[in-house]
């Protein structure tokens, strides 16, 4: 059997065309997505660094943002205590709670 969650029975993915590869703490990036009108949501997911089957790093954050002419404009975390330096998956939902397909982002 395949497993396909819900979410992505509620219509088409949003798409992120570009993002930057790093950021810095408290720096606004640009998203770059043809969706933007539609977005709800704008997170960062750490990537897993498992052992013994416990992931210590495991970090998830809602980032603030706003929609622009070609995007988006998202506002990176203030500093490490919220978002350890490291790579991250950032994800873009649209209103039907739709996820986008991950890009990986440097915070440092």
């Amino acid at each position: 059997e395949i497993y396909s969650p819900a979410y992505l029975f509620k219509g088409a993915r949003p798409k992120i065309n570009a993002a930057p590869a790093a950021i810095t703490y408290g720096q606004n990036f640009t998203v770059s997505t043809p969706d933007a009108a539609n977005i709800n949501k704008v997170s960062l997911v750490r990537l897993s660094s498992v052992t013994h089957a416990f992931d210590e790093n495991q970090r998830f954050t809602w980032l603030n943002f706003s929609v622009t002419g070609n995007g988006l404009s998202v506002t990176a975390p203030a500093n490490g205590k919220i978002a350890p330096p490291g790579h991250y998956m950032l994800f873009i939902l649209n209103s039907n709670g739709v996820p986008s397909a991950a890009k990986i982002i440097k915070i440092s």
